[in-house]
């Protein structure tokens, strides 16, 4: 998605035989942008990657902040388009101004949404917890339910903004449930009896879990969770939001592959949770870590990248049927005055 959205208005011919100080651009439907670019589309996780295993969260906020700033951005072109318009003579524009305002405010939506969402995330490693060399981890720890719990609205918003927008929000595969025990996967998340570290392999298959995990099933997850108190169930009856908030237990299990994998990125993203992991397992652990929180963002970013879109091309469409009259009352349409967007 481009940052910038209008580009520079160089001359170019009005409809004959109307003449018209104001020109529009082509709002085109967007290919995809540069990698580089903060709303860049991914069909899927793979590929996308704005955290390492290594990183702190502090790199999620910074991503959230930058694709803010590109919506502002947009937004900002939206507006001065529309001050354009509304100057134009011999046109009627009121259709076009109403289709603007409606794509502006959605913007405008998108970005408390992302801010919400920066407001929620830590500033600690994203895989905290988990042991620098070889050792085991610490005990594991519960993310903070407040800041879990904006993340979760902040979500929630997003995908109404986006169905609103005629997005379509895809459910994706759950898949199965999780069984829980001291060597399962469950236990590198939450760990096992008063959340001590897990035994062996419990990381590689956290690591195999999130690998397989469906990004769509998992911001689902997200969008629908609710949180915990105290010691999480002794069997799989456990939800994403109660993972990544309720506190460890023998035997915790999970009610689905999604249901794990969106609680290991809920508590990546958010605040004063920590992992736990075996002795040799920490490398295993982080990647699953980082590998969650990447398909969380990668899967957001397709929402926001077509939701603007879809917008955009409200407004393309609608400057294109910009009819222009002269005295006499003859009228023309403005649609093959049209002009390349650049993307940055």
């Amino acid at each position: 998605l481009p940052t910038s959205i209008i580009a520079p208005l160089n001359p170019l011919p009005s409809p004959p035989p109307v003449p018209s100080p104001f020109t529009p651009p082509l709002l085109q439907s967007h290919s995809p942008p540069a990698p580089s670019s903060p709303l860049s589309a991914v069909g899927d996780a793979l590929g996308f990657n704005v955290v390492k295993s290594d990183d702190n969260r502090s790199k999620v906020g910074e991503h959230f902040k930058s694709i803010g700033d590109g919506l502002k951005n947009t937004k900002d072109k939206l507006d001065e388009l529309s001050k354009q318009i509304v100057s134009t003579s011999n046109a009627d524009t009121k259709g076009v101004e109403a289709v603007i305002q409606g794509s502006s405010k959605v913007i405008t939506k998108l970005v408390d949404s992302v801010t919400k969402l920066a407001g929620a995330v830590g500033d600690t490693g994203i895989a905290e917890g988990t042991d620098a060399g070889a050792g085991a981890g610490d005990n594991a720890v519960a993310a903070n339910k407040d800041s879990v719990k904006a993340f979760i609205e902040g979500i929630k918003d997003i995908i109404e903004i986006s169905e609103n927008s005629g997005v379509n929000i895809k459910k994706g595969k759950d898949g199965t449930e999780v069984a829980g025990g001291d060597a399962t996967a469950p236990a590198a998340l939450v760990g096992k009896a008063n959340a001590a570290a897990p035994d062996a392999n419990s990381g590689p298959k956290l690591a195999e879990e999130v690998a397989k995990a469906d990004p769509w099933a998992m911001i689902d997850k997200i969008k629908n969770a609710k949180t915990k108190d105290g010691a999480l169930n002794g069997d799989a009856n456990n939800s994403a939001g109660e993972l990544a908030t309720g506190t460890g237990a023998a035997n915790v299990g999970a009610k689905s592959n999604a249901d794990l994998a969106a609680a290991v990125a809920l508590k990546a993203m958010t605040k004063s949770g920590k992992f736990t992991n075996a002795a040799n397992e920490t490398g295993a652990v982080r990647a699953a870590v980082s590998n969650a929180v990447n398909k969380v963002l990668g899967i957001l970013n397709v929402i926001i990248r077509k939701t603007v879109s879809s917008n955009l091309d409200k407004v393309r469409e609608a400057v294109k049927g910009i009819k222009y009259s002269e005295s006499g009352g003859t009228e023309a349409s403005q649609s093959d005055a049209t002009q390349s967007v650049v993307i940055k």
